[in-house]
């Protein structure tokens, strides 16, 4: 390797590890300890309910900050200044979830993460776009989705590792006491990542383009719509498992360790999922990237399609090895196809539109999936077929983004200059 490839390499490693830390803050949230909470506070009939508000909390104000911010730093031409205002004020909204005296609190806590991260959120997703040619954007793509999956799996073994079930041998002092130890080392971990990011980025003005004219970006915009379209609904297949996937084994399949048996569960998932993010991230800069999605999306689909039918735990873990490896892939070059249809200078606003297909189906899909449990698990067939149908509806959105990444046209500049392709992938 020559020194401008290291260089260049080290370049995408940095960039890319505050999305470490961002996915260790929300897997160890999203994958247990909001299921905790839940069953801290509310009764049972009502936790699919008690689901939807938190998913849905903050859902309008988090999507607003996200946009507003990434528009900001395109004007102002500065990204790092709302990275470090955003980390700090989320970890203060940490601290106020871990001493949250009721579910109320709770759910005000929440909205006050959402709004602080989203801050940090929308204009650091620009830095990739910034800063790396197209022609380059797969790989970068690549490290970026080792990084946010491998955070993904150290936020679920923290939280396994941290955050006690709610049951009577656990007291409310050991309970608070998990807690506190939890959003203490998420802090420590945004803190960690956000100095790499600034002393390792060390942004100036003029590493932010100027932002071309709108009006320059009409032909890849309805593409750009699409593949927003395409994956809101494929990311909201992959939140209705977060949230649901603990209580799917306690009501379905009768697991009586379930918060333990889910987090192994979704810790193979992860790291299966990390297999694929890399190879699928470096062969996308040489060939059709909506080819390596489509793939990644059949799988997925198979997979979810497993869940629903299964009666038993032990096909659990080979499916979860099934959507771990589409899921790796799909995260790697989902990212570096929209990164290739941006113009100059309007990352900031732009991806922070395109990652509504990430943060509104993150809030959304648990509000959507609640009410489903509540509403099929109140028939006769009672909570096992209503977390049944939540899995149904993953099979649903991911076969609907699948036909929305149809209406993509994937541009030649997002490919390797070696790659003999003389026209736009279809």
């Amino acid at each position: 390797m020559n020194e401008a490839a290291g260089r260049t390499k080290t370049n995408q490693l940095v960039l890319s590890v505050f999305w470490f830390a961002w996915e260790v803050h929300w897997a160890a949230l999203l994958g247990a300890t909001l299921q905790s909470e839940i069953a801290r506070f509310v009764p049972e009939t009502f936790f699919g309910r008690a689901t939807a508000i938190l998913g849905g909390v903050g859902a309008l104000l988090s999507i607003v900050v996200q946009f507003g911010a990434g528009r900001a730093s395109d004007v102002v031409r500065r990204r790092m200044p709302f990275i470090i205002v955003g980390t700090l004020l989320d970890i203060v909204a940490l601290y106020a979830f871990a001493f949250a005296p009721s579910f109320g609190a709770v759910v005000a806590s929440v909205a006050a993460v959402q709004i602080a991260l989203n801050i940090a959120g929308g204009p650091y997703q620009a830095l990739i776009p910034d800063r790396v040619q197209k022609s380059e954007q797969g790989r970068a793509s690549a490290f970026m989705g080792l990084l946010r999956l491998a955070g993904t799996a150290g936020g679920l073994l923290l939280a396994k590792l941290v955050v006690r079930q709610p049951g009577p041998e656990v007291t409310q002092a050991m309970y608070g006491s998990s807690l506190l130890t939890l959003v203490t080392l998420l802090s420590i971990t945004l803190l960690v990542a956000l100095a790499i990011t600034v002393f390792g980025v060390r942004e100036r003005p003029a590493d932010v383009p100027p932002p071309t004219p709108i009006t320059a970006w009409w032909e890849s915009a309805p593409s750009f719509i699409a593949l927003i379209v395409s994956r809101t609904f494929v990311m909201a297949g992959l939140y209705l498992v977060l949230p649901f996937l603990g209580f799917y084994l306690r009501f379905a399949l009768g697991v009586r360790q379930y918060q333990s048996t889910s987090l192994d569960i979704l810790l193979l998932m992860v790291g299966c999922s990390l297999i694929g993010t890399v190879p699928a991230g470096f062969v996308g800069d040489r060939i059709s990237k909506k080819s390596i999605i489509y793939i990644a999306l059949f799988m997925l689909t198979l997979g979810a399609l497993a869940l629903v039918f299964t009666r038993s735990l032990g096909p659990i873990y080979a499916v979860a090895v099934f959507i771990g490896l589409g899921w790796g892939a799909f995260y790697s070059v989902d990212w570096a196809l929209a990164c290739n249809l941006l113009p100059p200078g309007r990352a900031g606003a732009l991806m922070a539109l395109w990652n509504l297909g990430s943060s509104a189906p993150q809030v959304a899909a648990p509000v959507i999936g609640g009410l489903l449990v509540d509403y099929v698990g109140a028939g006769p067939a009672g909570l096992s077929a209503g977390y049944r149908a939540v899995f149904g509806l993953i099979v649903v959105c991911v076969v609907v983004g699948a036909i929305a990444l149809a209406f993509v046209r994937e541009a030649r500049a997002g490919m390797d200059k070696r790659t003999q392709v003389s026209r736009l992938e279809m």
